[in-house]
């Protein structure tokens, strides 16, 4: 009955035709569809969790001014100290950016302000995920080294102690912002606040007070450009008057002769030449004190700070954007790999890929409820009725029309055709775990059979978990354990009020430990029986724990396979039917119990038997 199959991996599905290594669009999609809810559900957790932010979050202000370095404009100190060659142009708007965020700035700023006594802005709540990468780096600094081994920058506040003045420095040193405008000669000063009016104030501040320290360091220059001139203008008057007096003691001490005529003309020229580079300096000197009064500096103010009207961060349509992009990607990641390890029976064209069978029907998971049971002492001589603990074991029996009863209508025709000669068939239903559903799926085809006028016996031959017995047989006593002692009794088998159906119970907690396991004793009553039923439906113990089956499948005339819809491993049942012959020759078909009637929509693909599942609901009442 089984036939040889190729073996697929153990992913969802084959991607594609292995054999020109195609990739299937269809497959693609239905997986897609298929983690779409989980994917909706992380995108939906990141839109929350992006709420929950921007409700946390603190909103910042920010101010933006603007300085042009003009470089067009005369500059006194350039025309004093220049030696030809200006310094390039990048490096000097490098220095502008790193003097602006310097702390010779940043403390006048504070100072200017009074930013020291103002706790308002000294405890003011600044940005929640700084905050915690702050906390965060706190914690593991000792471990990962000083900033200065690291290349991190230093924060004055970290080193200055508590000192009022370096902390409100380090609140501006993180809220600052200076940038070049492109490859123009503007800077952009940018700050960061949660009060609107203070962001403007300080934004204004570092550009006044920027502008200001060049206008000191210019007029410092100037002073020393101013000194330095009056200094050499003094030697070379030195130099001067001694050339002058020089000339005059040599004609007072020397005869005019040829000779020292030639040593006058010589300190007369070199008086003459001093004199010149005199008169050169003291009219450079006179200048220079001329344009003292008009020095300018070089750096303006072309955009003044402005007071913001709304924050400018956190960013609501960008913040969300993202939580919901990002958590959409990561349920898409983790979507991804659930769709590989998914490892499980879903469809019926698995179960004949993987396993060579037919699938006999896709049972429904129900919804079982408990049936009180009448409780009365039996007179002597009264015979045993079987007794439903849980609505789900006499389900078709409830609702003939259900899926369910169709599903074991259908495994009763397959019953038929691949046993057709046989006047009693006997039919063992088995499962590889435990809790798959088998004793349900025993009790309800045995009574579908029943239903339809066949005699029928049904056995709870899992001896060492019954699961039929306590939902058939309330408080039973004797049953399949006196079968195995030899002690079987015609009024051991329970029967239905109504049905042909009778029931032999199995081995209670107490009988256990004394069964012993003859399983010839089996073998003789199924022949012993045979003539007085058409059908005797047992219910097997799993395959997998428990080695029983294998030795009862013998004296069985067929299988039928229960695998739990979505629990049970491909692999696992298609290793155990390959390391059992015997049960893969046996086995007649396989019913997926069990299944969720909304989720294995996920798992259509177009053209398939569950693609049109939804036509036939009319056909079926609950």
């Amino acid at each position: 009955m089984l036939r040889e199959v190729e073996k697929h991996p153990d992913s969802a599905f084959t991607f594609g035709d292995p054999q020109w290594g195609t990739i299937d669009l269809e497959t693609l999609v239905a997986a897609a569809r298929r983690q779409l809810r989980f994917v909706l559900t992380c995108a939906l957790a990141g839109l929350v969790l992006g709420l929950a932010y921007l409700w946390a979050e603190v909103p910042l202000y920010e101010s933006t001014a603007r300085i042009l370095i003009d470089k067009n404009q005369p500059s006194v100190v350039t025309k004093l100290t220049e030696s030809g060659n200006s310094a390039p142009l990048d490096p000097m708007m490098l220095s502008q950016v790193e003097l602006l965020r310097s702390d010779r700035i940043g403390l006048k700023v504070v100072d200017s302000l009074g930013l020291a006594a103002d706790r308002s802005f000294l405890s003011a709540p600044y940005s929640l995920l700084n905050s915690l990468t702050g906390s965060v780096a706190r914690l593991f600094w000792p471990f990962i080294g000083s900033s200065e081994a690291s290349g991190a920058p230093v924060k004055s506040s970290a080193t200055r102690g508590s000192d009022p003045r370096w902390q409100a420095f380090g609140i501006l040193a993180e809220n600052i912002t200076v940038a070049r405008v492109g490859d123009s000669y503007i800077l952009e000063v940018q700050f960061r606040s949660p009060s609107a009016e203070m962001a403007q104030k300080i934004a204004s501040k570092y550009a006044e007070i920027y502008i200001s320290d060049q206008v000191g360091a210019k007029d410092e220059s100037i002073t020393r450009a101013r000194g330095a001139l009056a200094e050499e203008l003094e030697t070379v008057r030195k130099r001067s008057v001694d050339a002058e007096l020089a000339i005059h003691r040599f004609r007072t001490d020397n005869t005019l002769t040829k000779e020292t005529l030639v040593t006058l003309r010589q300190l007369e020229l070199e008086a003459a030449s001093l004199k010149s580079q005199y008169e050169q300096v003291l009219q450079q000197y006179q200048a220079s004190l001329q344009n003292l009064s008009i020095a300018l500096t070089e750096a303006r103010t072309i955009s003044e700070a402005a007071t913001p009207s709304r924050p400018s961060s956190p960013n609501s349509s960008l913040t969300l954007a993202f939580c919901v992009v990002l958590a959409g990607m990561v349920g898409a990641g983790v979507g991804g790999i659930r769709e590989y390890r998914e490892r499980f029976f879903r469809t019926t064209a698995q179960v004949r890929d993987e396993l060579g069978l037919q699938t006999l029907g896709m049972i429904p998971l129900l919804d079982g409820k408990p049936i009180r049971r009448n409780k009365h002492d039996r007179a002597a001589g009264e015979p045993l009725f079987i007794e439903v603990g849980n609505s789900a074991f006499n389900w078709v029996e409830q609702h003939p029309r259900s899926e369910f009863a169709e599903a074991m209508r259908t495994v009763k025709v397959a019953v038929d055709v691949e046993l057709p000669r046989k006047s009693t068939k006997a039919l063992g239903i088995v499962s590889c775990l435990p809790g798959e559903g088998k004793s349900l799926v025993a009790a309800n085809l045995a009574m579908v059979l029943a239903m339809q006028r066949c005699k029928t016996l049904l056995i709870d031959a899992d001896i060492h978990n019954p699961g039929l017995s306590p939902m058939l047989a309330d408080g039973w006593e004797r049953g399949l354990a006196n079968l195995l002692a030899g002690e079987l009794n015609p009024r051991d088998l329970l029967a239905h009020q109504s049905l042909p159906l009778r029931f032999l119970p199995g081995v209670n907690q107490s009988q256990l430990a004394n069964t012993v396991q003859p399983i010839e004793k089996m073998g003789d009553f199924l022949l012993k029986v045979g003539p007085m039923f058409n059908y005797v439906v047992v219910d097997l113990p799993p395959l997998a724990p428990v080695a029983d089956v294998r030795s009862f499948v013998q004296h069985l005339d067929g299988l039928v396979l229960v695998v739990e819809w979505g629990v049970t491993a491909r692999t696992f049942v298609r290793e155990i039917l390959d390391n059992n012959p015997i049960l893969a020759d046996k086995c007649i078909g396989v019913l997926l119990n069990k299944v969720d009637t909304k989720r294995i929509k996920r798992y259509q693909k177009f053209g398939s038997a569950e693609f049109y599942s939804e036509r036939y609901h009319q056909y079926y009442r609950a």
